[in-house]
């Protein structure tokens, strides 16, 4: 198992690349280290040839997938988020073999943004789902993109304002999960062993052709879409709010907004 980073574990079982988040604290909080380390795991399963199909997980030990922006350190929070910092996953295709997402726990900000990059979804039945930029005055630009975009703009719109957090069975229902396994099961083993077969009994070159065609079908107008966030991703990094989401975050108080 290779250490990329600090934030990334990554090894290959067989045919299948597996990329273990392990950012910061027992909750995987995403920091300004962590999406480096994530891209270049993501070019290693793209660039090897010899890997069919990737898993993306928490590292083992970790309580949750990961629970969003590191927000302990705001310095580094406002630098990511005025760099644009983020990985390959949020708009791009970066390789056309299928990525299974295992989560369990918290699945918040970032996190989502990272599942929303993968093609596949597996859950343990106490996934819970949150976007709640809303609440801490930031738009969170690709992911209500590609949130819409898979399950409809009703469906998004209500889940992203006000933004309050969600369950697994919510995530099944509209669509977002493809599997929660069940009561015992290891969710982390489930999504190797659905990978596996993946490698097992599929050709790659037609898994590879069948997601680029999927993909494409999705996101032919991504570019514009994305373009009309980052607008509005600006606006708020500039807003009176965000600041007062962050005061109030580290206050420990309901923020205040005035629409400045």
């Amino acid at each position: 198992m290779e250490n990329i980073m600090d934030r990334v574990l990554y090894e290959k079982i067989g045919r299948v690349g597996i990329i273990s988040l392990n950012m910061v604290g027992d909750n995987n909080r995403c920091d300004i280290h962590s999406y480096p380390a994530i891209n270049e795991a993501l070019l290693r399963v793209r660039d090897d040839d010899d890997v069919w199909a990737v898993v993306m997980q928490s590292a083992p030990g970790k309580t949750d997938f990961c629970v969003g922006a590191d927000l302990s350190n705001t310095e580094n929070f406002m630098d990511a988020t005025k760099q644009g910092l983020g990985t390959y996953l949020e708009n791009d295709m970066t390789t056309p073999k299928p990525i299974i997402c295992a989560v369990h726990g918290w699945t918040i900000g970032e996190g989502f943004s990272f599942m929303l990059g993968c093609d596949i979804v597996i859950a343990d039945s106490n996934t819970k789902f949150w976007m709640n930029e809303s609440q801490r005055g930031l738009n969170p630009v690709t992911m209500q993109v590609k949130l819409t975009q898979k399950i409809g703009y009703n469906r998004a719109m209500g889940f992203m304002i006000p933004g309050d957090p969600e369950t697994t069975a919510w995530g099944e229902k509209v669509g977002l999960v493809n599997k929660v396994i069940a009561p015992g099961e290891d969710v982390r083993q489930v999504a190797f062993e659905y990978a596996k077969r993946i490698t097992e009994i599929c050709a790659p070159i037609a898994v590879h052709g069948t997601k680029a065609g999927a993909w494409e079908t999705v996101n032919g107008h991504l570019d514009e879409a994305i373009t009309k966030a980052l607008w509005a991703k600006d606006l708020c990094i500039d807003s009176k709010d965000l600041q007062e989401a962050l005061t109030s975050w580290q206050e420990g108080r309901p923020a205040v907004f005035k629409n400045e």
